[in-house]
C-alpha cells in the first residue's frame, strides 16, 4: 500500500533550510532525497536512480523523515564500538605494556599484543584492533632508541662521570 503524504510549503522551506545547514554528507544525501521528493515532487524511483541507491532505502528515508523530522534521518551506522575487555582489563593492561618488557622480544608490537590479550583475557583482537586499544588507552608507538638495553643505567652513570674526569 502506498502512503501519501502531505506535503506544505512549511514542509518544503523546512527542507530546504535543514539542506542548507547540515554538514554531515550521509545526512545531507538524505536530505537531498527527501528534497528532491517533497520540493521537486520526483517519484521515489527516479530519485533511487538519480542517487544510484535502492528505492526501497530512498522509501525509508522519506518515512522516516515524515515521522521523526531531521532526527528521523541522522547518521547511526556503527555504534560506540564498545571494547571486548573491561575499564579494569583495559587499564592492567596499560599498566603491563607501559612498565613491562618482553623477556624474549625486542619489545611490544602489535602480534605480541593480540597474543598478550588472548593468553591472558581469552578475547581475540586484530592488530588494527590493538592499535585502535591502544590509542584510546593514550599508548603511541614508540621509536627506537640506539642505547643498549643490556647496558644498566648504572654503567652508564658510571661512565659519563669518568668522562667527566678526563
Amino acid at each position: 500500500m502506498r502512503v501519501k503524504y502531505k506535503i506544505t510549503e512549511e514542509l518544503q522551506e523546512e527542507v530546504k533550510s535543514l539542506l542548507k545547514q547540515t554538514r554531515n554528507s550521509v545526512v545531507k544525501e538524505r536530505l537531498i532525497a527527501i528534497s528532491l521528493y517533497v520540493v521537486n515532487h520526483m517519484a521515489m524511483k527516479d530519485i533511487a536512480v538519480t542517487l544510484g541507491r535502492n528505492s526501497d532505502t530512498i522509501g525509508r528515508w522519506i518515512a522516516r523523515y515524515f515521522e521523526d523530522g531531521i532526527d528521523g534521518i541522522q547518521d547511526n551506522r556503527g555504534g560506540d564500538h564498545k571494547s571486548f575487555l573491561t575499564n579494569i582489563e583495559k587499564e592492567e593492561l596499560k599498566q603491563i605494556i607501559v612498565n613491562t618488557y618482553p623477556i624474549i622480544y625486542k619489545g611490544w608490537d602489535g602480534k605480541i599484543i593480540v597474543d598478550l590479550i588472548k593468553n591472558r583475557y581469552g578475547v581475540t583482537y586484530t592488530r588494527a584492533g590493538v592499535y585502535a586499544l591502544l590509542k584510546s588507552l593514550g599508548i603511541t608507538h614508540k621509536i627506537a632508541t640506539k642505547v643498549d638495553p643490556k647496558k644498566s643505567e648504572e654503567k652508564i652513570a658510571t661512565w659519563k662521570e669518568d668522562i667527566k674526569k678526563n
